[in-house]
């Protein structure tokens, strides 16, 4: 019972640390944010003994840094830093196989790490949803329900934050072309 209840309470930290993250328009803050909530993310896995989860969302904490990195730099990463990270999320996934399910937990990763390479938040942000609504299953299945939950948010505040972003950049278009 006490791995459940800590598994739901690091989700729950992990789910306020993502909900502030997607609505930053500044990449450089999101990917710290975004470092920290897969930090408690991967816990409430591990909690769960949904092993290739929690190690691949350990390994995202890397791969976030990396890309922060690469940010605050202002540098594009390498393209092999894709292939690299993609390698590691599917070895985890094959080495702690435990179901069929632990395929959702080596795809989504590769999905989020796509998206983290690409320039454009709203693009990010799009890239996003779907592996989100796969993990919404993955933690149900899991019983990780703070977890669960966190993914359906972060689906809810990513389509959220696109069309915010839609509607301000509208705004911004017509100010400056009347």
């Amino acid at each position: 019972m006490a791995k459940f209840i800590t598994s739901q309470v690091m989700g729950g930290i992990a789910l306020v640390l993502v909900v502030i993250s997607v609505f930053l328009k500044n990449k450089k803050q999101f990917f710290v944010l975004q470092t920290v909530a897969n930090v408690f993310y991967a816990l409430s896995y591990v909690f769960a003994d949904a092993f290739v989860a929690g190690i691949n969302f350990f390994i995202s904490c890397i791969r976030a840094v990396t890309l922060f990195i690469y940010e605050k730099i202002g540098k594009q990463p390498p393209l092999y830093l894709l292939f690299i990270f993609s390698a590691i999320y599917l070895t985890i996934g094959i080495v702690f196989y435990t179901d069929a399910y632990d395929f959702i937990t080596m795809i989504t990763p590769i999905v989020f790490t796509i998206a983290m390479f690409m320039k454009n938040m709203q693009l990010v942000r799009i890239l996003m949803i779907p592996p989100n609504v796969l993990l919404v299953i993955f933690a149900i299945i899991h019983q990780v329900y703070t977890t669960a939950i966190l993914d359906a948010f972060e689906v809810v505040f990513l389509v959220s934050a696109l069309i915010f972003y839609a509607i301000k950049e509208k705004k911004t278009n017509q100010t400056l072309n009347p």
